[in-house]
Parts: C-alpha cells; sequence; structure tokens
C-alpha cells in the first residue's frame, strides 16, 4: 500500500518560464498522485454492515499525516431523497420531444402510477396525457419515432409526445392481464401466463408480429439488443417457472436456440442481455440472491461459460446504466451490486448502500449523470463513483497519527497522535500549525500527580521542538475530532486498545505510554491509562504505572495484556475498577508486538523472532510453548491459525513459523519450523485480519482460510534475500487467465482435483480456470 509521507507530483520543464509562480517556484506541478504512506497502523471496520470491510490507516506524518478510508467497491453520493413508500418500479422520461435530458420521473406502485417533473433540482407531481395513474405500471421509456410507451397489466399504451397524446394501445386477444414484460425503442416482448407476444413499434402504431406458448408460465423476460448499434433484437431471454430453466429464442419466429437448465428450486427472478467489452453475456438472477452467468453468442443463440456467484439473499433485479461511456449492470437487491468487466473478466463490487429494490438512471438538467434507486421507504438520487477497484478518502490530521481503533458501542476511532510545539519565551509552547488535536469540539489535559517527584523532565530551550501526544475520539460517520485528550511532557504514547474488562459492561479506550527522557537508554517508566467515553465526554476511570514502556496491548478473555520493555505481563480488572497484575514473562530482549487466539500468545521480539506462550488459567500463569530460534528483527507479526504464524522483520522479508504439533520429543515441539519465506522489498508495519471484498462471493469456497491485509513503509531490495518458498504470488497465478487455451491444457496436464467425494480426478482446463477466478475476487 503505498509509499512516501509526501505526495508525489510530476512536474514539467518543457514549458520552462522566467517568471515564478506566487509561491517562487519555477517549476509547475503537471499531475499529483497521492499515496497511502508510511502506513504506522490500520484496523478493518464493517460500518456498512454489509459483510465487507472498510480499512482505515494513519499514513503519513508530521503536516501531511492523515487517516485513509479504504474500501473495495462503489460509493453512491446523495443529492436528493423523499420519503416514498411501496416503490415498485421507475423509470426516466424525455416528454418533451426536443429535450436531450430527462425531465420527467415515473414511479410505479401496487394499484397506481405517479409522475414527477423534473424542474432543475425541483421535483413536483403532475399528470401525463394518455398515461393511465390507477394502475401499476411495468415499463415506461422513449421510443423510436418521438414516442413513449406505458406498459401495465391491462394493456401497451403508445403516447405520442408532440402532440401529447394516445395513438394506439395493444390489448391481450382474451382479455387476460400481462405478468411481465420487456422493452427497447422498437420492440415489445410481453408474456401473458405460458403466452409470449412479440410487438414492434411504428409510427402511431402498435404491431403484434408473432405470440407462442412455453411449457410453463414466464418468469422474467429480455429483449435487449446487442449487436453494436442495432435497434432491434433478433434474440430474446426467458426465465421459466417450474423447471427453472433460462432460454434464448429467436425473434420474430420464437425458435428455441438454447435451454439451461438452473437446477435448485428457485425461480430466476430477472434476466438480462448485455455487452461489456465487447463480448456478449446473459444474466441470470435468482429469489435467493444466486446469480447466473454465461458468454452468449450472438449469431447461433448458445450460451457458454457457466459460472454463479452469490450477490445477496433476496430476489435480485438487474438493470443497465451507463458510467464514463461504459455499460455496467446494476444488481438491485439487499446488498446491492455493481457488475462491470475489467480485462475481459466480470468484476462484483458492492454498493455502499444498504438496499437497492429499483434503479434507473437519471440524466435531467439538475441531476447529471445520476441514478434513481429505491428501497422499501426512499427515493433517492445521487451520482455514482467512477467505477474502479479501490476507493480511498482523506480525512487531513496535519499532525502524526500513530495507533487507531474501533469502538462501536460509541461510534467512534480512537486515534493516537503526535504534534510538535515550539517552547516560547515565556517558558510555554506553541503548536507549529493548527492539527486535529487543536481543533477538536472539546479537550482535556493528563495530570502530572503519577509522576511526581519520580525521575525529573528534561528541561526545555527557547526555540526548542517538542513532541507533544493525544488521543483523539473521531466520529465514524464524519470523522469529525469530538475530543482530544493530551499526555505529559514528554509522555510518549506507544500502544491502543478498545475493550470490555471482566464482568464489566463497559466498553474503554486503553492506552499504553512510556516517559521518554534524552538521558536514558530505554524508558524506565510509563502508564496504561484506562478511558471511557460516553455522552460526548472523555472520562480517565483507571491508570496503572509501570516500569517500562508499554509497547503493546491486547484484550485477552476479558483481562488486558500488555508488553512492557522485556516483560509480557496480564493485568486483570478489579470491581474497584483497578488494574491487578495476575501473571509475568521475561524471557524476552525486548517484547514488542502481541498478538492472541484463545489461549495462545504469540510475542515479536525485538531481536529474537517470535516466541509462543499459552496461559494456564488453572494455574494463572505463562507456559512457553515454542519459539523460532532464528535471531530475526521482527516489525510485525500475526496468528494464521493454531499452527501457523506470520511474521516480518526489518530486513523486508515475510516468513510463516509453523507449530509441530505431531512432534514425539520436547526439543522438537519447541522449534518453531519456518515452512514459508518470502522477500516483499517492503518494511512491513502493521498486520491485521480482514479483507476489502464480499465473502463468500463465488460458486466454490476457494481454497484460503481467511486472509491478513498489511501497511508497509518502503523498503529497500536486496539486504538480505531467502529463496521464496511456502508462498504462492497471487499475480502470477491470475495470469494463467491470459494464457492460450493450448498453453493451459499444458498447465493441466497431470494434475488432480478432489471431485467432492473424497475421490480425486483428472483436473480439466475448466476446473483450473474456475478456481483461479474465484481466487481473483478476494484480493
Amino acid at each position: 500500500m503505498s509509499l512516501y509521507v509526501d505526495p508525489l507530483s510530476i512536474t514539467s520543464f518543457s514549458d520552462l518560464t522566467v517568471d515564478s509562480t506566487e509561491q517562487g517556484s519555477y517549476v509547475a506541478a503537471m499531475e499529483t498522485f497521492t499515496n497511502l504512506g508510511p502506513i504506522v497502523d490500520m484496523c478493518v471496520v464493517d460500518l456498512e454492515r454489509q459483510g465487507q470491510g472498510q480499512l482505515v490507516t494513519c499514513s503519513g506524518a508530521f503536516k501531511e499525516g492523515s487517516l485513509r478510508i479504504i474500501r473495495n467497491g462503489i460509493g453512491i453520493h446523495e443529492h436528493a431523497s423523499i420519503d416514498l413508500p411501496g416503490i415498485k418500479g421507475l423509470w426516466p422520461l424525455r416528454v418533451a420531444a426536443s429535450r436531450e435530458t430527462d425531465d420527467t420521473l415515473v414511479l410505479s406502485f401496487v394499484g397506481q402510477t405517479r409522475v414527477l417533473t423534473l424542474s432543475g433540482e425541483e421535483v413536483e407531481e403532475t399528470d401525463l396525457a394518455g398515461f393511465v395513474d390507477d394502475q401499476q405500471t411495468f415499463f415506461c421509456g422513449n421510443v423510436a419515432h418521438q414516442q413513449l410507451i406505458q406498459i401495465t397489466s391491462a394493456s401497451v399504451r403508445l403516447v405520442s409526445q408532440d402532440p401529447q397524446s394516445l395513438v394506439s394501445e395493444w390489448k391481450e386477444p382474451q382479455g387476460r392481464k400481462v405478468s411481465v414484460c420487456s422493452c427497447n425503442s422498437r420492440q415489445v416482448l410481453l408474456a401473458v401466463g405460458r403466452v409470449l407476444y412479440h410487438l414492434e413499434i411504428h409510427p402511431g402504431e402498435l404491431r403484434q408480429m408473432s405470440c407462442t406458448e412455453m411449457e410453463h408460465e414466464v418468469a422474467c423476460l429480455d429483449v435487449t439488443p446487442l449487436k453494436g448499434s442495432d435497434t432491434m433484437s433478433s434474440l430474446c431471454a426467458i426465465g421459466l417457472w417450474t423447471d427453472i430453466s433460462a432460454r434464448i429464442l429467436s425473434l420474430p419466429d420464437f425458435q428455441l436456440l438454447h435451454k439451461e437448465m438452473l437446477g435448485g428450486e428457485i425461480i430466476p427472478r430477472s434476466i438480462l442481455m448485455t455487452s461489456f467489452e465487447n463480448s456478449h453475456y446473459l444474466l441470470c438472477a435468482l429469489g435467493d440472491g444466486a446469480l447466473f452467468y454465461f458468454s452468449l453468442n450472438t449469431e447461433t443463440g448458445l450460451l457458454s461459460d457457466r459460472k454463479k456467484v452469490t450477490l445477496g439473499t433476496q430476489p435480485t433485479v438487474l438493470r443497465t446504466f451507463r458510467s464514463l461511456s461504459t455499460t455496467n449492470v446494476f444488481a438491485c437487491s439487499d446488498r446491492p451490486t455493481v457488475i462491470y468487466s475489467s480485462n475481459h473478466k466480470l468484476v462484483f463490487s458492492n454498493v455502499n448502500l444498504k438496499e437497492v429494490n429499483y434503479m434507473c438512471p437519471l440524466n435531467s438538467e439538475g441531476y447529471p449523470d445520476s441514478l434513481a434507486l429505491a428501497n422499501n421507504s426512499t427515493l433517492t438520487i445521487g451520482t455514482i463513483d467512477e467505477i474502479q477497484k479501490l476507493h480511498i478518502r482523506t480525512v487531513p490530521l496535519y499532525e502524526s497519527p500513530r495507533k487507531i481503533c474501533y469502538q462501536e458501542v460509541s461510534q467512534c476511532f480512537g486515534v493516537l497522535s503526535s504534534r510538535t510545539e515550539v517552547q516560547d519565551a515565556s517558558g510555554g509552547s506553541s503548536p507549529l500549525r493548527p492539527s486535529a488535536s487543536t481543533q477538536a469540539l472539546s479537550s482535556s489535559v493528563s495530570s502530572s500527580k503519577l509522576f511526581s517527584g519520580s525521575t525529573s523532565p528534561h528541561e526545555t530551550s527557547f526555540g526548542e521542538e517538542i513532541e507533544v501526544h493525544n488521543l483523539l475520539i473521531i466520529d465514524q460517520h464524519t470523522f469529525e475530532v469530538l475530543h482530544t485528550h493530551q499526555f505529559l511532557q514528554n509522555e510518549y504514547t506507544l500502544s491502543l486498545v478498545s475493550c470490555k474488562l471482566g464482568k464489566d459492561p463497559s466498553t474503554y479506550f486503553i492506552v499504553g505510554t512510556a516517559m521518554v527522557y534524552p538521558d536514558e537508554a530505554e524508558p524506565k517508566q510509563g502508564r496504561i491509562v484506562v478511558f471511557q467515553y460516553s455522552d460526548g465526554k472523555l472520562q480517565t476511570v483507571a491508570e496503572k504505572e509501570v516500569k517500562g514502556a508499554v509497547y503493546s496491548m491486547v484484550e485477552f478473555n476479558g483481562k488486558l495484556l500488555a508488553s512492557i520493555n522485556s516483560t509480557v505481563r496480564l493485568y486483570e480488572w478489579t470491581a474497584e475498577k483497578e488494574l491487578r497484575t495476575e501473571c509475568n514473562h521475561y524471557n524476552n530482549i525486548m517484547a514488542l508486538y502481541l498478538k492472541t487466539k484463545g489461549d495462545f500468545i504469540l510475542v515479536g521480539d525485538l531481536m529474537r523472532s517470535v516466541l509462543l506462550l499459552a496461559y494456564k488459567p488453572m494455574e494463572g500463569n505463562f507456559e512457553e510453548i515454542a519459539r523460532d530460534f532464528n535471531p530475526n528483527w521482527m516489525s510485525a507479526v500475526e496468528i494464521l491459525d493454531d499452527d501457523n504464524f506470520l511474521g516480518a522483520e526489518n530486513a523486508f522479508n515475510l516468513f510463516v513459523c509453523q507449530k509441530d504439533s505431531a512432534a514425539t520429543t520436547d526439543e522438537e515441539r519447541q522449534h518453531l519450523q519456518e515452512v514459508g519465506l518470502f522477500h516483499l522489498g517492503e518494511f512491513v508495519n502493521v498486520f491485521c485480519h480482514g479483507s476489502l471484498v464480499m465473502q463468500n462471493l463465488g460458486e466454490t469456497s476457494p481454497p484460503t482460510q481467511g486472509s491478513v491485509l498489511f501497511g508497509t513503509v518502503n523498503g529497500m531490495i536486496e539486504r538480505k534475500t531467502e529463496a521464496a518458498t511456502g508462498f504462492i504470488d497471487g499475480d502470477l497465478i491470475e495470469s494463467f487467465l491470459d494464457i492460450s487455451r493450448s498453453k493451459m491444457q499444458e498447465v493441466v496436464a497431470n494434475l488432480q482435483i478432489d471431485d467432492g467425494s473424497g475421490m480425486k480426478r483428472e483436473t480439466t482446463v475448466d476446473d483450473l480456470i474456475k478456481i483461479v477466478e474465484e481466487l481473483t475476487r478476494i484480493h
């Protein structure tokens, strides 16, 4: 994740001038690229409650310090909303024949239709001549020959734009009601139970071209033209009840070209033919949120390359829209998703809305290049982000962020930061610049009673720079600094955790600090301070003096585990709201990093690699289980699972150690074996479990056990390298999709795969393609 403190700028020397800019520079910046580095700390949170994490990083330093919110997906930026419950469909119209932008929005409800006129950003309800408003509309839109069309359960109505009047109406010959429909600018496809009708749109006339009866009732259909600029389609797609199938038929004769049995008992609810990057696809969404997609041959109507993903849990409605001259598909459901193509592979990106039932593109004067979206209670008009893999939002702090954690109960982030102040002539100090900690809504300052009479603070002189450390409480929605707490002079904040302790129902922010003086080789004093933030106030609940620097803290089975200089110490929370030492482990040079899983504790040491401890609750002490005896200077650690542990060291390498549970001797059991080595080439500051993509998206579960994200500072290459073992480069695996079919056949030769029953069979090219495509979605 990227690299330097300052943004990278591209400058131009081609247009040399003798005149300087207002800032006195003779160099003009042509383009600026922001980056995320150095990433000092980060946390993964699911603020939208959609099963997909956002990464919030502490990035940069000094005046460039900021929080970065990184998410994989697409944002909708709301510009207007109206409380309108019960919307069953919505469509844009250009009612005036001379207009190039939409001026009307038609909303469908059970038993009625409402029409909204758009005038700038104003919205007003009106009536349309030729339209019926006492029936539910299934479709309406602009069609060929300057006409409008409205399809209801009773009829298809063709309305001229100038003058605006009804010019043709088609009703089912036997008076039965239309169940589903689809329409393009020159064709209408209708289903009445099992019967399909194909109509063509002519000037002032709806002409029935053909009809046919299917074996089962039609559940969904589509007649979208695919071939370039064609306004008429030679194909239609339908989904049927009972046999749960998708079919491709030719028009106008309704000849069956392809039949695809979808399997299961859930009926198809939405079907769509569309094109991405000049490749044609059929998408078919089921009532349980699953989506099948196929490659579609427009000449023969044949479907191939069947794949399945799960987008949500509710029925999904598929609608196309255009963004930056590219066609995309919006899948409306309880987990709305935008489907687009990148390098001829479909990509599924979730949208930052909790639920969307219906959607239509809208391009009006007041809302250009927008989308109208409806859920159970609200109509929203907004614009969509540029469709890309990652979106990064910057929250400037103008000081150095160091640690971050998230507290769900208060809906806040806790951030440790430092700012620089300068000693003035009066003996006080003033900030170099306004920053997050100087502009908070409220503030507090630590008292110095705990250390009175102990180590005397370092005397500062006029003009000397002083580092001031703070705890910032930041709102999760607005990222406004609600409160700042300033720590003592010479007190550095090193660790931060949000947790509950013991049987106490309250959730606390806990900060670990060190008193840092120039004449001390390492800190001899520090504090653990317990804060509670509620009702807009930050209160100090407890503080504990310690003999050293509190480098790391984690919640551990309702207790607080801390690494203090060379000691790993466990504190319990008493009924009097005090921290009381329960047990210690001393066998470290300097214990910098702690991670826990169950009763196991992974310790990352300054120079003695990693150590695995187990807590014995009955005895109330730690047992040393195993250690990596290689001398690694650690920069971050993480527990992958019960037996595998990930580490990063100062020579820019990653390694995985494994506990040998099956070892027969005590000596073998005490060794953590290095089973994976990888030269990353960058200095890793932090690991954390999490993912930026939706989980369980594919038809089959990829062979991975969760994922770990890491944040880095740029590192040098070739300081110390090891042959890579036990790691697989995902980019290399993904390149399999770009090689020829014959080369793919060579790759799968003699490969075997589990057939699901525990037996092995020969792997096919399609098997491997499916696995690799699933893997490409997890990063």
